[in-house]
């Protein structure tokens, strides 16, 4: 089983309870995504493909808003290193996004730098487990990762193949869930690998999302038929 998910409300969030430290909101959505994987962990979900920053944030986006972004990155990349959950349970990380824009892109390219550095050297520390992939979303746009796929089969001179695309995506897997919170909309995730997915949408803000939602959505998608144009 592969979820994807789209955590939306961050900012609706802060507003609703009077935070106005950006960095204390986004602490909390993050040790929320904790929460997330380890329910995910015990409902005997496999892979998890989070999407944590897409490339149109890093335009629209306040410089400070993404500043503080790659420093909550960078803090969590680094606390990955010794997380006792993380290795005992042989969690995969992965990033999947386009790299080069990610710090051609920011104003501030050292400290974006420093964060790929930092998710590279989880990457590193978890590639040879394989119980649970958690694939990190940053600098990820569906369509870019579409027109990346294709660039790289012609500069390998691969034929122009539904397999050959996949094998050249970003997020190589297919979810079977996607789930979002607070808004309706796909807003550029995972366009090719959605194709046959379940989406859920769930009128929360992501903060206020509980274990029980999440097994209300597995519950449901098992009763689901999936016909795959049959």
């Amino acid at each position: 089983m592969h979820v994807g998910l789209i955590p939306d409300g961050n900012r609706r969030f802060m507003a609703k309870k009077h935070i106005e430290n950006l960095l204390m909101s986004y602490d909390m959505g993050i040790n929320k995504f904790y929460d997330f994987l380890k329910w995910c962990y015990e409902l005997k979900v496999k892979e998890v493909t989070l999407y944590a920053l897409s490339l149109e944030n890093l335009v629209a986006r306040d410089q400070s808003e993404i500043d503080t972004l790659f420093k909550v990155f960078i803090t969590h990349a680094k606390r990955g290193m010794n997380d006792k959950t993380l290795h005992e349970n042989k969690i995969r990380v992965r990033f999947c996004g386009d790299r080069e824009a990610l710090v051609a892109g920011s104003k501030d390219r050292k400290l974006a730098q420093e964060m790929l550095d930092s998710l590279a050297a989880l990457e590193k520390a978890t590639e040879k487990y394989d119980k649970f992939t958690l694939n990190l979303a940053i600098a990820y746009g569906g369509r870019q990762e579409i027109i990346h796929a294709v660039k790289e089969m012609v500069g390998k001179k691969q034929d122009i193949t539904e397999e050959n695309l996949k094998g050249n995506l970003w997020v190589k897997d297919d979810p079977e869930i996607i789930i979002r919170t607070s808004e309706e909309r796909l807003s550029n995730f995972l366009l090719w690998q959605s194709a046959y997915s379940e989406i859920y949408f769930v009128p929360k803000l992501w903060q206020e999302f509980e274990k029980k939602d999440l097994e209300k959505i597995l519950d449901d998608f098992k009763k689901r038929d999936r016909r795959y144009g049959r």
